[in-house]
């Protein structure tokens, strides 16, 4: 990556901001590192302070002949310009209106590919775990980065790649769940841009230490013995040692990583440690980790349905550990009934969640899979179970686990691609 600094009479559309003179919470965008698209957004960061910056090149334009540009612009069309600047407060607000307002089958085209750049990631950082290398933020923050693009655009499509079935167990995919769980619970808890990242990071390499490991104890489903747990009991360590030997991360991440395992009560691993021991921001990863670890089977239980694994999880929050806050925050990102569930409607049909109404959490879109007389539905049935007629009265009555047969004869329920 490269990058230049620059003063903020010389920022001009098309640049790529890198970082700001400002903190975040001053900042008029929720993010710092977003490409300049409009004058208005120049405007807005003169108003919050800036007074200088770096830009990426590598994902916009380097300074040009500013003044030739500068002169195009006429006193009228300043004028208008700056009338029409929202203030830092209203920006943010209208940000986080437009969350999620790219079509979700467009965006799942650029999860899709991201989900294998982050897999891909995964696996790199975990060899070079394994082998004791040394690794760099470099290398990790431009995943990041795109990734929260994603989830500005809209926040569902990566979650919906999360909840597919997998065929295999692999340590890349877990990476890639926790990482796909972490960065909107993150963003919707208000962490900070540094925070986020933190736990980006966190989320990428808290498990590779398991390579080091024997790979039959990952979704071994049985309980493992004394001795297994003792290895497996290594694998925060492993990574923290070799995090040491790379001068560029954050000590956060350090700690995040080899705390994920500990529990609020002293019974996790491997300090024992209690609530006022364990970083803030340790529960936001224990969190998204356990609830790819619970539905998709990857220590010594079955998988279990998405929506069944919320409640254990808040369950534990109710016996205090976890923070109720941060579960329930999860839930609302989640949605009551998470993306590709299995449900049955009132009326007697089976149907597949595919979007979820943020606003009402108990009325996704589904599409109908199966209809009340138990026939495959032949052609596409999509319901809003949020914007329906008023002679209709549809709900959700249950949720089904797809891998009952009786439920689902075909074995249509059960998502493996999009």
């Amino acid at each position: 990556m490269s990058t230049r600094k620059i003063s903020i009479s010389q920022l001009r559309k098309g640049m790529f901001i890198h970082e700001l003179d400002i903190s975040w919470m001053q900042s008029p965008f929720l993010r710092h590192r977003r490409k300049i698209s409009t004058n208005n957004d120049i405007a807005l960061l003169k108003k919050a302070g800036v007074k200088n910056l770096s830009i990426d090149l590598s994902r916009g334009n380097d300074v040009q002949a500013e003044v030739k540009e500068s002169t195009k612009i006429n006193q009228t069309d300043s004028v208008l310009e700056t009338s029409s600047i929202l203030s830092p407060v209203e920006e943010k607000k209208q940000i986080k209106k437009d969350l999620g307002k790219a079509e979700l089958s467009e965006e799942l085209k650029v999860a899709k590919v991201l989900q294998g750049k982050i897999s891909q990631l995964v696996n790199q950082l975990g060899n070079m775990i394994k082998e004791g290398q040394a690794v760099s933020v470099k290398d990790i923050t431009p995943v990041i980065d795109e990734t929260l693009e994603s989830i500005s655009r809209n926040d569902q499509a990566l979650l919906t790649m999360l909840h597919l079935h997998r065929q295999d167990l692999k340590l890349s995919d877990h990476g890639f769940g926790v990482f796909a769980v972490i960065l909107p619970l993150a963003l919707k808890l208000g962490c900070t841009e540094d925070e986020v990242n933190e736990l980006g990071m966190a989320a990428l390499l808290h498990d590779t230490g398991w390579s080091r490991l024997p790979m039959h104890l990952l979704g071994k489903k049985k309980a493992y013995t004394p001795a297994e747990m003792q290895l497996i009991k290594q694998h925060p360590s492993i990574v923290e040692n070799v995090l040491n030997k790379s001068e560029d991360f954050p000590d956060t991440v350090k700690v995040l990583v080899k705390q994920h395992h500990e529990s609020n009560d002293g019974s996790g691993y491997p300090g024992q440690l209690k609530k006022d021991q364990i970083h803030k921001l340790t529960e936001i990863l224990q969190v998204a980790d356990l609830y790819d670890e619970y539905i998709h089977g990857l220590t010594d239980q079955p998988g279990m349905l998405p929506a069944n694994a919320l409640k254990k999880i808040y369950h534990d929050a109710r016996k205090g550990l976890f923070s109720e806050t941060v579960v329930s925050e999860m839930i609302h990102v989640m949605g009551i009934f998470p993306l590709t569930s299995a449900i049955e409607l009132s009326n007697g049909e089976k149907a597949l969640v595919i979007e979820i109404d943020k606003q009402k959490p108990l009325l996704p879109r589904v599409k109908i899979i199966y209809e009340n007389n138990g026939q495959v539905c032949k052609s596409e049935k999509i319901i809003d179970l949020a914007n329906q007629n008023e002679d209709d009265n549809i709900s959700i009555v249950k949720v089904i686990d797809p891998i009952d047969d009786v439920d689902d004869p075909l074995g249509l329920l059960r998502v493996v691609s999009v």
